[in-house]
């Protein structure tokens, strides 16, 4: 049987590597170390492939063909697009697919009540490869990218997001063979872009707190109740990005999450949460 090993969760902004480089700050300089501490998890899980969970910021699905959820099954997955390592000064990252397990997750996800769409033409944008290259900078595992709709209303809810993350436990969990399977998703707190409610440290700092202290508490439920579609609106105008972490909570069922949360003054809130499954957490 195959196993799942770790969860990971941290954020995907893309002036961070800019910003930890420069290391002025101390809490950047937290956030650094946040990172050292994901990418050392890893390593101590020892996966033999990366699930990889995040958005398209709409550089290749778009308002008028947005589905849901799609699993990339081509033999490379790389990225991030040329306009954003050059906006953002981006390190480029490339690795193999997994591609008999993207076709797992498709082929089994009918049976675990979620229809994923695939595709074997894509490119990874920074959502994937700003944690990838914090926490898997050896690019030395194949991974499974699977894109999630936090972009184009209608947006499934917090619930389908948690019923998707449990489905994926319980698809890899019923794997033949002893592959040792990873998680790494990446989404945000409550941001703003370009709106009236844009902050320094976070438009919303009270649900910052309240959901990280929630992650950290294993009170997964409780989150689904209130990450609502009207509560991440008030949050931001991009804070959907948030139900991301909600599927790595249907992942890991009740159990609490190692968490982080700092508020650097030069972007959005930079948090981190973790669950350790190869030393028997997350049941």
């Amino acid at each position: 049987m195959a196993k799942l090993v770790e969860i990971i969760g941290v954020t995907h902004n893309p002036f961070l590597p800019g910003l930890i480089a420069k290391n002025a700050e101390p809490t950047v300089a937290a956030a650094a170390e946040d990172y050292k501490g994901m990418q050392e998890k890893m390593v101590q899980a020892k996966p033999d492939v990366l699930i990889v969970v995040a958005s398209d910021h709409l550089n290749q699905w778009f308002m008028d063909n947005m589905p849901a959820f799609i699993v990339g099954k081509a033999p490379v997955a790389e990225g991030p697009f040329p306009w954003e390592a050059r906006s953002f000064g981006l390190a480029p990252y490339k690795t193999p697919v997994d591609v008999d397990l993207a076709r797992s997750l498709v082929r089994d996800g009918f049976r675990h009540g979620v229809d994923f769409a695939f595709s074997e033409e894509f490119m990874i944008d920074h959502a994937f490869t700003v944690p990838l290259n914090f926490v898997r900078p050896q690019m030395d595992l194949p991974i499974v990218p699977v894109w999630t709709n936090v972009m184009a209303p209608p947006v499934p809810p917090a619930e389908r997001f948690y019923a998707v993350g449990r489905a994926l436990r319980e698809i890899v969990e019923g794997l033949p063979g002893n592959q040792r399977v990873a998680v790494l998703s990446s989404g945000h707190l409550a941001v703003e872009v370009g709106g009236p409610k844009r902050s320094t440290y976070s438009a919303d700092p009270d649900f910052d707190r309240r959901m990280m202290e929630l992650i950290k508490a294993g009170e997964g439920e409780t989150v689904v109740k209130e990450a609502t579609w009207e509560r991440l609106c008030k949050a931001g105008n991009v804070a959907a990005g948030f139900l991301n972490y909600v599927l790595l909570l249907g992942l890991a069922g009740k159990a609490p999450s190692a968490t982080g949360l700092h508020f650097p003054e030069s972007t959005a809130a930079v948090n981190y949460m973790a669950w350790d499954l190869h030393n028997g957490g997350g049941k």
